[in-house]
């Protein structure tokens, strides 16, 4: 992984026992904790507070960091000073909430909050990682391993300990060294090219595995060019390590064990690429590192092909390919070879950008709406960008930037299946049928519409964020109402669009799920696709989210969660990220279950005591006890604060209905209570209708 040791940063995010010496003492309000601090409200500095005791929030009751915050004027003058994070030799200041005792996870900054206000959420989830090296890497809030924190402090705050709130991944993505398993040493040896058969079997892979994200040739030509390449005698040339590097990926895609061969021809290619190929920029040169950078992103090292990818962009920037007025200067066959490399090039930078919590290191100057060549992925990456530039770079999500992005999603959706021609993608959802009659799915439609479903994701997660911890802080549980044909209520939200778009949220989950049922049903798939579980991971995380505001009640949630664990599971065996992310899903969901068992007891407790307040109660002959009539005007309180237990259904059902009679509080301007419960003696109550009449009580 690539570190970052030493960084410099402000010294306010670390705190140390000194931090006030000679300063004044910082006012009440730096005392505040976040959820006072958020509202604000005053706070008593107390650790939980008196306000979040009131709230029944006391467990969210938390700050930043121990102690107060520095100054204004202290953080000013330490924005501007040399302070370093601490190496190895010096001694660690950390927190003491986050101890150095795990050397692959140490988040310094762990501030996770959405403020809703009627113009704008901010999302504030930057981290600072220390890896297995000692070093640090950044971690923005669009960073998988950055949602993932997120969603674990939601569970916290409502289930509190759990497996999946306690369990640390080592890592955000896994990194591993690359080391050639062939039977060979001298790298500067050709290893044995595959027979034409083996080739075009590759190729085959290769072509699948790589549709629509990868578009970097002409599929029948370069099979021509490659099946002519294997009679020639050993080289150094660049076609040379472009084939090789072609093969490597399709050997690494392939379902069937040829990860030896894979990693003898990716070894040599970047030798060849490493050494020949490093000072010079040329067309050639970009081809290659953006093939050496979808083998490390399919070999589950983001970072490294991160590295390996800023090489391909300097070198297309020399070259003027990110322009269309230059590329316009050449032949027809130049100008397509060009959008191709910058379509590519461009993929690959939203993706890992987006996955690293990074900035782009691309951006589009020409116009992608045009209605000549219209591409879809060219486009769709152009709305990753302003999603990333407009919103997460800026932590602010206002109305502006939304309309903005939606518009564009809107038009992007129109006119997708016009620029499947220019992305030589098929239209149909299944591809051709293979030699032995089994039909395989459109990875590159998958691909595609994955995307597009993955940049909803993006925009709406911040409101689905609120409504969640608002759903939990304020223990609102959706309750069917009598009176109204609302199925839930929730509040907290600032207005029904952001509700729509915490819905969106979960939608775009669950259908980018259901596309993916077809690699299911499918006999033989590249058995790494890091496109495909990308999609699965953050999709499975909305949908685990969606639990605790209690949207399995509108969506298939549960069934959603459930297909993610199969395909995360398909791809497990050769993708350690796969393998990383089914682990946490698998967790979440049993978080998630658990969550639903304990909404479901406190509902039925709910529902009993109304029961057995209207109809009475008999006790056991075994116990002796006599129970005392109890009008239920006599409970008071409120059904939330009925306790959370997860000692399962039978302890709750041998809870004495008179311990919740007190924990219950009834609507006595229902319609139920002026029928039933009403200050009238029960004999009064079934009079005949005339005399009701006359006592004031009529049954409609």
């Amino acid at each position: 992984m690539v570190t970052l040791a030493p960084m410099p940063v402000a010294t306010g995010l670390i705190p140390t026992p000194d931090s006030y010496h000679g300063l004044e003492r910082p006012t009440r309000r730096r005392k505040a904790c976040d959820n006072c601090r958020r509202r604000k409200e005053r706070c008593d500095g107390l650790e939980p507070c008196g306000r979040c005791k009131r709230r029944r929030v006391d467990r969210e009751c938390r700050r930043l960091f121990p102690g107060c915050g520095p100054s204004q004027q202290q953080r000013k003058s330490s924005l501007s000073s040399a302070d370093l994070l601490p190496t190895t030799a010096a001694p660690n200041p950390l927190p003491a909430t986050h101890t150095s005792s795990s050397p692959f996870l140490t988040t310094i900054s762990t501030d996770t909050s959405t403020f809703s206000s009627s113009k704008s959420i901010i999302f504030h989830t930057t981290r600072l990682i220390r890896n297995s090296h000692g070093g640090y890497t950044v971690h923005g809030p669009s960073a998988n391993l950055s949602v993932v924190q997120s969603v674990r402090q939601v569970v916290h705050s409502a289930l509190g300990a759990c497996p999946f709130t306690e369990e640390r991944p080592e890592g955000d993505l896994i990194d591993e060294q690359i080391t050639a398993s062939a039977n060979w040493t001298d790298l500067n040896a050709e290893p044995q090219r595959p027979s034409p058969a083996d080739a075009r079997y590759y190729l085959k892979w290769y072509a699948s595995a790589t549709s629509c994200v990868f578009d970097l040739f002409e599929y029948d030509h370069l099979e021509a060019e490659i099946i002519t390449w294997l009679d020639q005698p050993p080289s150094g040339h660049a076609n040379s390590c472009v084939y090789f590097l072609v093969l490597a990926i399709g050997a690494q895609c392939a379902p069937q064990d040829h990860d030896t061969r894979a990693d003898s021809y990716f070894a040599y290619g970047q030798h060849l690429a490493s050494t020949k190929f490093l000072g010079t920029a040329s067309m050639s040169t970009v081809r290659i590192y953006c093939l050496i950078t979808m083998y490390l992103l399919s070999a589950c090292q983001p970072n490294a092909a991160s590295m390996h990818l800023s090489v391909a962009t300097r070198a297309a920037h020399g070259l003027g390919i990110h322009r269309a007025d230059i590329s316009a200067l050449f032949s027809a066959t130049e100008t397509s070879n060009r959008e191709r490399v910058w379509k590519v090039l461009r993929v690959l930078d939203l993706f890992l950008s987006t996955c690293l919590g990074q900035q782009p290191s691309t951006t589009e100057t020409r116009d992608t709406n045009t209605q000549q060549e219209y591409s879809a992925s060219t486009d769709l990456c152009n709305i990753f960008e302003k999603i990333l530039s407009e919103i997460y770079t800026k932590q602010k999500l206002s109305p502006t930037a939304l309309q903005h992005v939606s518009r564009h999603h809107r038009e992007w959706a129109s006119r997708f299946r016009d620029g499947l021609m220019t992305d030589h993608i098929p239209a149909e959802e299944e591809s051709s049928p293979s030699g032995d009659g089994n039909t395989p799915p459109n990875i590159g439609l998958c691909h595609l519409k994955g995307a597009y479903y993955w940049t909803i994701l993006l925009v709406t997660r911040p409101y689905l964020l609120n409504l969640v911890q608002t759903h939990v802080s304020s223990a609102v549980h959706s309750v069917r109402s009598p009176d109204t044909h609302k199925v839930y209520t929730h509040f907290g939200l600032d207005s029904d669009s952001d509700s729509l778009l915490a819905h969106a949220s979960v939608n775009s989950a669950v259908l980018s799920i259901d596309l993916l049922q077809g690699l299911l049903e499918a006999d033989d798939i590249p058995k790494r696709l890091p496109y495909v579980v990308n999609s699965v991971l953050n999709s499975a995380l909305v949908l685990g989210l969606g639990f605790f505001a209690d949207l399995d009640r509108l969506f298939p949630l549960s069934y959603a969660m459930g297909q993610a664990e199969k395909l995360l599971d398909r791809f497990q065996a050769h993708d350690p990220f796969a393998k990383w992310s089914l682990q946490i899903v698998q967790n979440l969901h049993n978080s998630c279950n658990d969550f639903v068992r304990q909404r479901c007891e406190r509902h039925l407790k709910r529902q009993r005591a109304l029961v057995e307040g209207l109809f009475g109660e008999v006790k056991s002959c075994f116990t002796g006890e006599r129970p005392s009539p109890r009008s239920p005007r006599q409970a008071n309180g409120h059904a939330d604060d009925i306790p959370f237990d997860n000692q399962g259904m039978n302890h709750m059902l041998n809870t004495p209905p008179t311990d919740l009679w007190p924990s219950l509080q009834f609507e006595e301007n229902s319609v139920i209570w002026s029928q039933l419960f009403c200050d009238e003696q029960p004999d009064q109550l079934w009079q005949p209708a005339h005399q009701a009449g006359e006592a004031g009580h009529q049954w409609t």
